[in-house]
């Protein structure tokens, strides 16, 4: 196989990839998924242990039950990482498999090829909401840290992201397209705006929400702030954001010397990048609380703390002017 005819190849699975992206009907997702799915492609090519059954020289090649088998044992080995796992030796998750083996299922599609799969990746358990008494606890430890914030500006962020989520059930995404102007902590009765975005976008559209902060929530989201403004100042950004990032990070491109560029913190927070680093809160917390009286460790998802405040409220009436509750929408009128 000659670098020339393998890159040949590449390009017509690229085009196919491109077309797939600009159709309408594609998500935004579904395209960064697809265009991952080449990147890695080209990685799988260059990689010593790839082992397709010979030449490659239409993209077809590169659809064969062998060739396929080699890149997805790459990939679920984690040998077409572009970044190093924090645990050596992980190998990708079953999520991560399945949109694999669903863009090579769609590219082969666009191209007229056949492509053959091994048994389908097993889809993931769902995980168990928290419970009532973690979410009892947490609202306890909020408070009493209050007086008490954390010394980490990223447990800091954690509280309040928590409390945030504890009072509203907003998704990942609401939360990082939360800004500034969506809070309101010196009113009366403080609140947060949220947008919900409705997964099914073309059955629901967006509806915004005033919610009433809880006294925990409203402690560490005023702690958080206080954080936050010290990053903003220090690099001098005008960053309107609720979240931003605690530390700096990799922004992805390389600079024009080939070094990586690195973002400052005070950076926003995009989905992906929240869950991320609620998870290594988690982790550091988690293990700080170990052993502690009454203290039950938190999920490592944010999604699961979220669906238990999801199911709370629809299992209440919505509650009436004269007695809306913290963490519930204000009646309206």
């Amino acid at each position: 196989m000659t670098q020339g005819q393998a890159g040949a190849a590449v390009d017509e699975v690229t085009a196919a990839a491109e077309r797939l992206c600009a159709r309408e009907g594609t998500s935004a997702a579904r395209a960064r998924q697809i265009r991952w799915f080449v990147k890695e492609l080209r990685l799988a090519l260059a990689h010593p242990e790839y082992r397709p059954p010979g030449a490659i020289e239409t993209a077809a090649d590169l659809f064969t039950a062998q060739a396929v088998s080699s890149y997805l044992d790459l990939g679920r080995r984690g040998e077409l990482r572009t970044r190093a796992s924090r645990v050596p030796g992980a190998l990708s998750s079953p999520a991560s498999m399945r949109v694999r083996e669903d863009c090579l299922k769609l590219l082969a599609r666009e191209l007229s090829v056949p492509v053959e799969l091994g048994e389908r990746v097993d889809p993931p358990q769902v995980r168990e909401p928290v419970d009532a008494p973690t979410r009892s606890q947490l609202r306890a430890y909020l408070l009493e840290r209050a007086q008490n914030p954390p010394v980490l500006a990223a447990h800091v962020r954690l509280l309040a992201v928590i409390g945030t989520v504890l009072d509203t059930g907003a998704r990942v995404g609401e939360l990082c397209a939360l800004t500034l102007e969506d809070l309101d902590l010196e009113a009366q009765r403080p609140t947060v705006r949220i947008v919900r975005m409705p997964q099914a976008r073309r059955v629901a559209e967006p509806v915004t929400e005033l919610v009433t902060l809880s006294p925990g929530t409203i402690a560490a989201l005023g702690h958080w702030l206080a954080r936050r403004q010290e990053l903003i100042d220090e690099f001098h950004l005008g960053v309107k954001t609720l979240w931003v990032s605690v530390a700096g990070n990799h922004a992805g491109l390389p600079a024009a010397d080939g070094h990586a560029v690195r973002r400052p913190p005070g950076m926003p927070l995009r989905p992906r990048g929240l869950q991320r680093a609620y998870t290594r809160a988690v982790v550091e917390l988690n293990a700080e609380l170990a052993g502690s009286v009454g203290w039950r460790p938190l999920p490592y998802r944010l999604e699961q703390l979220r669906r238990a405040v999801e199911l709370t409220f629809a299992d209440e009436r919505p509650p009436t002017r004269s007695a809306a509750k913290p963490g519930r929408a204000l009646p309206r009128g």
